[in-house]
This record gives C-alpha cells, structure tokens and sequence, in this order.
C-alpha cells in the first residue's frame, strides 16, 4: 500500500487561493473606465473625423456682420433639404434645415414651405410647387428658392 502524500495538494489548493484573493484584491484597486474631460479631446474638435480635409470648418465672417447689421431682426430665411426619410406609417418625410434659425423640421406632402407646396418626396429629392411653378430640390442643390 502506497502512502498517501496530502501535502502537495493542499499546497497547490493554498497557492491557488492565494492567487484568486490577490487577484479579486488587484481588480478592487483598479480603477473604473471613464472618459476623459472634455479638455482633454481637443485633438478631436481641431480634426474632425469626418471631414475630408481632417480640418474644423471655416467660420465664415460675412454673415456676422450682415445679422448684426439688421436691426429688424428679420434676416432672411434660407431652408435647404437635409434628407429624406420614411416615418413609422410608410409615409414620405422630408427633412428640412433651417439655416439661419439653425434648426431641422420635417415636412409631408402637402405642406407649405417658404410659399411653396410639398408636391411630392422621393429618395434624394423634394418636389416643391406653386400655381404656377414647380421645382425640384435635391441633396445635390439642396436650397429651397424663393418664391417668384
């Protein structure tokens, strides 16, 4: 009969719960992911990722001065298409960006936009309409004319 040698296990099972306590004990200390401040990611602000030049857009000058200058307060209005979608019943929704107010809507076929009637929504494009004329503003040219 062999004798029994408990001493190496017992030891392997210490040294093995050891490891898995100083472990737990390192994964406490460690601290949690956070972002970083937003100082910190100005690299981010200065290239932007998705520009093709990796550079912030100009800030053009010329309009600072022309809102300044009126003192109505009634600049003129300038919508330009920013998409085409579907809503959730299926129906055709344009969105549209209102520059100098620098807000987004949508509109349906139907509604009325700087004078002009929704006629239709297709992929890319709006169909807008009066009486007497009709035009189309696409993503490619997307500013909504002014009425004649």
């Amino acid at each position: 009969m062999r004798p029994k040698r408990p001493l190496p296990a017992i030891a392997l099972l210490s040294l093995a719960l050891a490891a898995g306590a100083g472990s737990a004990a390192a994964q406490e200390d460690e601290p949690v992911f956070s972002l970083p401040p937003l100082e910190d990611l100005g690299a981010i602000v200065d290239r932007p990722l998705f520009s093709e030049d990796r550079r912030p857009p100009a800030e053009d000058q010329s309009e600072a001065p022309a809102a300044a200058s009126d003192p109505s307060g009634s600049a003129e209005r300038q919508v330009v298409l920013a998409g085409t979608a579907t809503d959730q019943s299926e129906r055709a929704v344009a969105i549209l960006h209102d520059v100098s107010q620098g807000v987004q809507f949508r509109v349906w076929v139907g509604d009325e936009v700087e004078g002009w009637t929704v006629k239709a929504i297709r992929p890319r494009a709006v169909v807008l309409g009066t009486a007497t004329h009709e035009v189309t503003v696409t993503l490619d040219e997307p500013a909504v004319p002014a009425v004649q």
